[in-house]
Order: structure tokens, then sequence, then C-alpha cells
């Protein structure tokens, strides 16, 4: 004779939170669960309990570990940053994959935090500091010499990829953390963690490329102006109350990427009609390019709203989340950086944390940590 599954003690309010914080409706979680909405409505209001495998499915949707459940009262988690596109005090929504992948990054954060402890590194940024009255092409100038890098150099790189990587590695030295996960692009491009160190950027990895080569300066952008905040797309009908510090790093990511001499001379000798050959020289977006020669003056306003209003009727979206066909420790580089890879290895090295943490941390399998260890 069977038993009947027993029901487990869980808090009505913690279930409710952890459904809630997943960014899930409970029509959306009763779906994914496979019960009704009412059962779901139930266990949040007290009037019944689930069952213990009825918690771990719901683990595996809402992407919480089981203890997660089983709190004696909801956790306070950190509040985002601010979305400077929106009007003051307007709630921010995310579906539950944007949500999953801000987590992801709380918690690889934190990690990374212990992580240098543990190699006596500072977590404190390593960037000089800005005001957002100081005009932001001195800023860019003066971190662009910073890198080293010219714009020959620039222009020798191969692919929108390996520019992504250049780029980034020098964020990374800075003690930044720089994350890609997927998320939903109409919700989030990037975003800021400035509140714990190291601080970190995400990049949205359904973007492409060019555009998250962008978004990576402009969030850094923020880190200068020590103003975190979440990049959502832009609604042209809203004005948000901090829109200037937009403003403010979109044009420091412009002046990075695009230094105003170096791009007026390749308008003098190729004219700014070639602006698509230009653009694609700086590993830059067309509509980046643009934008940056609209600013200096190099084209008219007219000339640019005829420009991009052509690039949009053309375009063709060819957003890929990344990921297809890449083993688990290509993954790991993609989605946390060689910043972080690093860090677990030295640690894994040194026996500061074991085998299996080192695992769980990059995500990959035994089979995959030889590929990390080898030389790129």
């Amino acid at each position: 004779m069977s038993r009947k599954t027993q029901s487990v003690s869980v808090k009505p309010d913690v279930l409710e939170w952890v459904r809630q914080s997943s960014g899930l409706t409970p029509e959306e979680a009763s779906t994914r669960l496979s019960v009704s909405v009412s059962s779901v409505l139930r266990w949040e209001n007290g009037e019944r309990s689930p069952t213990f495998k009825q918690v771990q499915k719901m683990a595996k949707v809402y992407k919480r570990p089981s203890a997660a459940f089983f709190l004696p009262k909801p956790a306070k988690e950190r509040e985002l940053p601010p979305d400077f596109r929106r009007l003051f005090g307007e709630p921010r929504e995310f579906t539950s994959k944007t949500l999953l992948a801000i987590r992801k990054a709380r918690y690889l954060q934190a990690i990374s935090s212990d992580l240098m402890v543990n190699l006596d590194h500072e977590t404190d940024v390593d960037a000089r500091g800005a005001n957002i009255r100081i005009n932001p092409e001195l800023v860019a100038d003066a971190e662009r010499d910073r890198t080293g890098i010219s714009t020959e150099k620039q222009k020798a790189w191969k692919s929108f990829s390996e520019a992504l990587n250049k780029w980034r590695q020098y964020v990374e030295e800075r003690n930044i953390n720089v994350f890609q996960f997927s998320m939903e692009l109409d919700e989030l491009r990037g975003l800021t963690l400035m509140d714990a160190t190291p601080f970190a950027i995400v990049l949205n990895s359904s973007d492409l490329i060019q555009a998250r080569i962008f978004t990576l300066l402009h969030e850094y952008g923020h880190i200068l102006l020590h103003e975190p905040a979440l990049c959502t797309p832009v609604d042209p009908t809203t004005k948000g109350h901090g829109q200037h510090f937009e403003t403010w790093c979109n044009r420091f990511a412009a002046a990075f990427l695009i230094p105003s001499e170096s791009v007026k001379e390749d308008c003098s000798e190729l004219g700014p009609s070639a602006f698509v050959r230009i653009a694609k020289q700086y590993k830059v977006s067309s509509f980046a390019m643009l934008t940056r020669l609209v600013e200096l003056e190099l084209i008219s306003r007219l000339e640019y709203e005829q420009r991009v209003t052509e690039l949009r009727h053309r375009s063709v979206d060819k957003r890929r989340s990344g990921g297809g066909g890449e083993t688990s420790a290509q993954r790991a580089r993609r989605e946390r950086g060689e910043g972080f890879v690093s860090l677990v290895l030295k640690n894994s090295e040194r026996e500061h944390i074991t085998y299996s943490d080192a695992l769980d941390y990059l995500d990959i399998k035994t089979k995959h940590m030889k590929e990390l260890t080898s030389p790129m």
C-alpha cells in the first residue's frame, strides 16, 4: 500500500516572494508547475501546503535553491540600480529570464569578492572618477590614453568579437567584472552593479556584438560617474529624471570608441558617406558612427536622419544569444569573463576552494576543466 505524499511546512509569504522575485505571475507559475492557479494561490495564502516534490519542482521552475523555500521569512534582496530613462518613481517590471540573469550576476559578484580576498587582491575599482559637469570628450580622451590602444591597433582587430574581448579585458583590469547573460532585449541592454565590490557590468548576450561594445563603455561611464544604472531600450517619448547621466555616458562611449581627431581624418580621406566602411574599421555599429559624425558636425542633422531611416529600413535582426555549439568551458569564458575564470583557477590551484567549488562557480563539466587551464 502506497503512502500518501506528505505536505511540508513552508511560509506562505516566502512562497509568494520566491515566485514574484522570479518574475512569474500566478498564471505563469501554474502552467510551468502543471498545477491549477488556485493551488498556487492557496499555497501563498496559507490555505494549503505543497509537497516536498512540489517544492523541488518550484525550485527548478523559479531557478532557486530548495533551501530558499524553507526560510523563516522572505529574504531582503538588494534593490536594482535606477533606470534613468524612465520617469522618477515608475516601477520597472522584468520577466523571469532577465531577473535570473541579474541574480546570476549578483551571485558571481559576491563569489568574485571572496576569491579576490583569498588571494589578497584589492576589490576596489581601479578607475579615475569623473563628474557630470566635465566634458565627456575630455574624460574619454584621458581614459583612452590610459588603455595604450591606438586607433591603428583598434582598426587592425579582425572582428567585432575581438574588439569586444579587448575592451572587456581593459575594463576587467580595472577590477570590474564583466558578465554576459541572455536577457529580454526589449527590457534591458545592460546594467551596472555598484552596491558591492568588485563592481560588475552585465551585458545582454542577446544583443548584437557591436551594440554590446557600446553598452560596455556606456556602463563604464556610469562607473566613472559613480552612478549605477539600468540601461533599457530608449523610448523617445519618455524623458527620465536622470537622462543627463545617460546622455553623458553615451557621449563618453562614443568619444572613447571613435576618437574625434582620428575619425575626422578618415572622413576627410574617405568622405562622410563612407560611414558604414568607417564604422567597420572602428568595430562599432553604423548607428553609433552616424551619431558620432553628427555630434562632430561632419554631417548635417538632416543627413543624419535620412541615413538612420535608411539603415532602419535595411536592417535585419542578426541578434544571437550565443552558446550555439560551444563547450561549457567556452561558455564560462563568454559569460563570466577571463578575469573571473582566472580567479577561480588560481583559488583552486592554491586550494582556497575545492575542485567541486571551482566546477560550480564556472558551471562547467569536469571534462572541460583542462580546456580552461590550457592557454588560449
